[in-house]
């Protein structure tokens, strides 16, 4: 806090600010530029094998940028000491307005001739599901994370049965108003990411940021409980496949000839969710499956790489290398639009390790530039004054003389 004491701001009848958590920025950085690889970089050779990218980053850095948008939620919402009352209910206009903005910048982004399956439009309705569950303790949270990661995609699976097969196109505005019924079908369930059962990372993203993120032994237990997780799911998940599971779902790609258990862990057929033709579809753990496997082990990577993050980022000097990532964690939301807008334009190449080295480049140099100048990143800023305008008008702390 800049000069004052919490004693003063509390004087002042002001809630005290929290710090920045710089191991949070530093893992929405690495977020950011890992699902770039995953954009701009092959994540398979054959439809059932991955590189290196693939097996790293595919499912996984999307996941860790879904976690951490409950944890940013949790932390704006009072951290360890979630807001009551008015204040409470200010935030939630607050994330509600933030929402809708976030979601209108994602449809139109859609509208561009980009190749990245845009993820904005869902996040607006990730903060819109969040809304009811922000005064919820962390031990709750934690629970029905780990409750919704198991159920959902079992009360999908069954919902899709029901529902038309997804949009060919993505989500856009356009969709928005002459298909209204299909955008909310495909940004619920049928999309690439389903809100429904990606409200998974939300919620345990929101139950680490009611925790103390500033605790040693916290960070210990993000990571060490995180990496049991992802390790533990994917082992569970394919010992299954091999005990039976793959047997039922084989008959059904045919057109795969002479593929195993093991690479149904692979496939890149699967967009968000798995076919709705058998239940045993649920025992994979491919990325972007939304399998409760999937969930449960990309929930634990993402834990575990934010632990991680918090726990080095007490060194002094890994605080100081790590700073252009922490900056360009700190405005995501710009890096990632101007990222995708690039890829909409005719000046690179798929594949091209040197083009996505430019911009990786990107999101670490242009963050240590615009904050020379400015506090926040244009849109974040943009998207921040109108919603806590909104806010203010809405739900006024005092009352009006």
């Amino acid at each position: 806090m800049s000069g004052a004491t919490q004693q003063d701001v509390r004087l002042r009848g002001r809630r005290p600010r929290a710090d920045r958590i710089v191991g949070v920025d530093v893992a929405r950085g690495i977020a950011l530029i890992t699902m770039a690889s995953t954009h701009m970089l092959s994540t398979h050779t054959t439809p059932t094998d991955m590189t290196a990218v693939g097996w790293l980053f595919s499912g996984r850095a999307s996941a860790l940028f879904a976690l951490l948008a409950g944890v940013s939620l949790a932390i704006v919402t009072g951290g360890t000491s979630p807001k009551q009352g008015l204040a409470m209910r200010r935030a939630r206009v607050t994330i509600a307005v933030r929402a809708v903005l976030i979601a209108l910048i994602g449809l139109l982004l859609a509208m561009t001739d980009t190749p990245v399956a845009v993820i904005l439009a869902y996040y607006g309705v990730y903060f819109l599901l969040a809304i009811p569950f922000l005064r919820l303790p962390a031990r709750t949270l934690f629970i029905a994370a780990a409750v919704w990661a198991v159920v959902s995609p079992v009360i999908s699976h069954y919902a899709r049965t029901a529902l038309p097969d997804a949009p060919l196109g993505q989500v856009d505005a356009e969709m928005l108003l002459t298909d209204p019924a299909t955008a909310l079908h495909a940004l619920l369930f049928t999309g690439y990411y389903p809100a429904f059962t990606w409200l998974t990372y939300i919620l345990a993203g929101l139950a680490v940021g009611r925790c103390d993120l500033r605790s040693t032994a916290n960070a210990v237990r993000l990571a060490v409980v995180g990496g049991v997780l992802a390790v533990g799911a994917w082992t569970a998940s394919t010992a299954l496949l091999v005990m039976g599971g793959a047997d039922r779902l084989l008959p059904e790609l045919l057109e795969l000839r002479g593929i195993g258990a093991l690479d149904l862990q692979q496939l890149q057929y699967v967009s968000g969710t798995t076919p709705p033709t058998d239940a045993a579809w649920l025992l994979i753990a491919a990325p972007h499956s939304g399998t409760p496997f999937d969930l449960i082990g990309t929930t634990g990577s993402a834990l575990c790489v934010l632990g991680l993050c918090l726990l080095m980022l007490r060194s002094d000097a890994l605080r100081t290398i790590s700073a252009p990532v922490a900056a360009a964690g700190s405005m995501t939301l710009t890096l990632y639009v101007v990222h995708v807008v690039l890829l909409a334009l005719p000046i690179g190449e798929f594949d091209s390790v040197v083009y996505y080295l430019s911009h990786v480049a990107f999101f670490l140099i242009a963050p240590m530039l615009w904050f020379r100048i400015a506090p926040k990143g244009p849109i974040e800023s943009l998207v921040h004054e109108v919603s806590a305008s909104v806010g203010r008008s809405v739900v006024p702390l005092e009352p009006s003389r």
